[in-house]
Order: structure tokens, then C-alpha cells, then sequence
């Protein structure tokens, strides 16, 4: 892979993953249009979204440690709870801690609940996504029903839940939607943005949501991905690193136009560039 082609592929990557418009379905037209192999994808689509989940943690690291925390809280509150109740459930001094008291212990529960059934439906896919990786036609489909995602969503009302009144099943319809967007063409972002709109979420807390559960939906896939690889053909080069980077930087500039962009309810604007993409890609399949 040479330096060019790593970097229009960075900035692909950096530019469509934090954008409803497939990720996936852009890197595999543009490998077609550059004649980028398989062989060499799978290592650099890992790199690539390390770069971009690198740019999640600098643009929430703020929401993102204080998840950690609650987390770790949670953990220490769960183990304080069950020793009173194994050693000291008669005792009148002690009290069972309350585990989901602030906002940020909800949001943690459901971003936990949600990514449930995204392993679950991530990994009954691997076969079908396999199947239809090599081929502009799925992608091409997959950009459709985004697209028909995305305009629904756009109809809607704007939501008032927030992490204080998110219920357990709004987290759960995320994770489906989220899990079948391991199909080629189906946005990830754009799948659990529409899901979270139509849940009744309002589209500030969408936006932040979708994002902070791609990033173990990612390193999920990412673990997947590096025990699937067949070890003996990966090669690192060097070629990889300024793609690397320029993912990372391109990911970050994409989630501030996200956020200002999705906040205006514009969503109709990229479910227009989805068909168009989409009828690119299976015209591509019919005529290369």
C-alpha cells in the first residue's frame, strides 16, 4: 500500500465514521477504486479505527472518565451490598447503597445494556458480512435502508429523554440497531442515531449516546477482527502510519460537524447522500 493510498484512506475512514453515512461501505468502494486487496485491509481497517476511536476519547474524555468512575463505583457498591446482605442484613446501622443514583451511573447501565445485544447480533453476522464484503451491491443496499433510517428519524419530533429518564428498553433497541450495523452500508452511526430519535431521545443526547457506545462496540469488533487475522500474512508498513494519524484528526473535525450538523435537524442531508452513494455503489457492481 503505498503513502497516498493510506491517507485517502484515512481520510475516508476519519471523515464517514462519525457521519451516518457507513464507514464500511465507503472504505470498500474506495479499496475497489484504488486497488487495495483484502490481504492488505484487514490490518489497516484495524489501525484505521484506532485512529478514530482515539479521536472519541479526545473529543468525550471528559464523559468517558466520569462513565469510568461510575462504573468503578457501581463495582465498589455492588460488593459493599452484598457483603450486608451475606454478614449484616440484621444489622439496623447499615444500609444498602442506592447503584444508579446520578446520571452518569444510568448512562453507564445503559450503555452496558446496549452493547448486549450489539455482541450478540455482531457476532451471529460475521457469516453474512463476510459474505457480502467482497461486492459493491451490499453496501449499495445497506445505504438505502440507512437512508430510509435516517428520513424517518428526521420526521420526528425532537425527544425529551435524557440519561435521568432512559429506560432499560431504549438501551436495548440501540443495541439491536447497532449490532445488525456490522452489515456493509448500514451506518452504525446513523442506525442507533435513528434508533435513539425514535426512541424519544432528544438529538443532543442521540448524538452523544451513539458515539460513546460505538466505542465498545469498536474494540469489540477490533478483538474480533485481530483473532480472525491469519497471523502469518501481517505485515505492518510503514505506509500505514500517515492514514493512521490522518483518521484520527479527520474522526475528530467529523464529530464536531456531527454534533452541529444533527443538532439543526439535518439528517434528511445525509440520507440524500446516501442514496446517491447507494445507487453509485450498485451501479459500480453492475458495471466494473
Amino acid at each position: 500500500m503505498s503513502v497516498i493510498q493510506s491517507i485517502i484512506l484515512g481520510l475516508v475512514q476519519g471523515v464517514t465514521e462519525f457521519l451516518p453515512v457507513s464507514s464500511s461501505a465507503h472504505l470498500l468502494i474506495f479499496r475497489k477504486l484504488l486497488h487495495v486487496t483484502d490481504e492488505q485491509a484487514v490490518l489497516f481497517n484495524i489501525l484505521l479505527h484506532i485512529g478514530t476511536i482515539t479521536a472519541v476519547v479526545i473529543s468525550f474524555a471528559r464523559d468517558l472518565k466520569r462513565l469510568l468512575l461510575a462504573l468503578c463505583g457501581i463495582a465498589v457498591d455492588v460488593i459493599h451490598n452484598f457483603r450486608i446482605f451475606l454478614f449484616e442484613k440484621n444489622s439496623e446501622q447499615k444500609e444498602y447503597r442506592k447503584l444508579f443514583g446520578t446520571n452518569y451511573r444510568r448512562l453507564a447501565l445503559c450503555l452496558t445494556i446496549t452493547m448486549i445485544p450489539t455482541a450478540l447480533i455482531g457476532c451471529a453476522c460475521i457469516p453474512l458480512v463476510e459474505l457480502m464484503s467482497g461486492n459493491l451491491l451490499a453496501p449499495g443496499v445497506g445505504l438505502y435502508l440507512t437512508a430510509l433510517m435516517l428520513t424517518v428519524a428526521d420526521m420526528l419530533p425532537d425527544g425529551k429523554k435524557s440519561p435521568k429518564n432512559m429506560k432499560a428498553q431504549d438501551a436495548f433497541l440501540a443495541g439491536v440497531f447497532q449490532g445488525f450495523s456490522s452489515v456493509p452500508g448500514l451506518s452504525r452511526l446513523g442506525t442507533t442515531i435513528s434508533s435513539c430519535v425514535i426512541g424519544g431521545m432528544s438529538r443532543t443526547f442521540a448524538i452523544k449516546y451513539s458515539v460513546l457506545a460505538s466505542v465498545p462496540a469498536v474494540f469489540g469488533a477490533l478483538i474480533v477482527e485481530l483473532i480472525r487475522m491469519p497471523k502469518e500474512e501481517t505485515v505492518f508498513l510503514a505506509s500505514y502510519i500517515p492514514g493512521i494519524i490522518v483518521s484520527a484528526v479527520a474522526g475528530f473535525l467529523s464529530i464536531r460537524l456531527l454534533l452541529r450538523i444533527v443538532r439543526n435537524r439535518k439528517l434528511k442531508l445525509f440520507a440524500i447522500y446516501c442514496l446517491l452513494v447507494g445507487t453509485l455503489s450498485i451501479a459500480g457492481y453492475y458495471l466494473l
